[in-house]
């Protein structure tokens, strides 16, 4: 199985520092992924501290070294072979906390200086749990029947003559040809309050969009394993016996 595409903003921009950054760190004994990974955990709490307090210009530079040392951790522990159930666990949690905390940080402001309404902030929340779940529950059925993670194969694609260059490019690079969340944190909670107060507010109306319309696409993605997995029993699964099938009634 091929691996899964890197997120455009990572290969790009992320994974051209990193990677000679964590080269020179893995040898050191005192540089753990656990380690790096409660340090960007430390950087997101206290970005999204700054953002709810006004100070979005500190708290979006903040938030991407929060991710740029999130991606850190990971590439550290290859190199270092200490990869570990229990360091991905603290990863993603530290993700989760880190990312809603953020978002409900940046949402207080905005409705604390009248820049949006209740409504937007707490539908973005809702939006972004909401979210969690769907890919969670897509990634899980997708699994079941044998697809990989259930994402989307555009990059495979050869039937789309004008979208042909771009998608060479990401096969190449083993980058994802459309921005997903990684792109949408990084420009609502990271690039858009480094451009002040009037963008950053704006940027929770864009989270709030693409929430949504993510959602529903790994509603619509999950539907469809869930409607073939029922069709055709998932690898491994055994038809059942005669014996232990129900039986017909008659008719009198």
């Amino acid at each position: 199985m091929n691996p899964r595409p890197r997120d455009i903003w990572t290969r790009l921009v992320i994974d051209p520092l990193a990677d000679p950054l964590a080269r020179a760190l893995a040898p050191h004994p005192a540089v753990t992924p656990n380690r790096v990974t409660v340090f960007s955990g430390a950087l997101g709490v206290t970005a999204a501290a700054c953002l709810a307090t006004g100070r979005l210009r500190l708290g979006g530079v903040l938030f991407l070294l929060r991710f740029f040392a999130d991606c850190l951790d990971g590439k550290i522990a290859r190199l270092q072979g200490s990869s570990s159930a229990r360091g991905a666990l603290l990863d993603v949690g530290t993700d989760v906390v880190c990312v809603t905390a953020t978002y409900a940080g940046l949402g207080l402001w905005a409705v604390r200086t009248d820049r949006a309404g209740v409504g937007v902030a707490v539908g973005l929340l809702a939006a972004v749990a909401t979210y969690g779940w769907a890919l969670a529950h897509r990634k899980h059925l997708a699994e079941r029947a044998g697809r990989g993670d259930g994402g989307s194969d555009l990059i495979g694609r050869t039937d789309l003559p004008l979208l042909d260059p771009w998608l060479r490019v990401c096969r190449r690079l083993g980058m994802s040809p459309v921005p997903w969340a990684v792109e949408a944190e990084t420009l609502v909670l990271g690039l858009l309050p480094l451009a002040g107060p009037r963008f950053a507010a704006a940027g929770l109306v864009v989270g709030l969009a693409f929430y949504v319309v993510a959602t529903g696409t790994n509603l619509r993605r999950s539907w469809r394993i869930a409607t073939a997995l029922d069709v055709v029993p998932p690898r491994g699964a055994s038809e059942p016996s005669a014996s232990s099938a129900p039986s017909e009634r008659r008719a009198p």
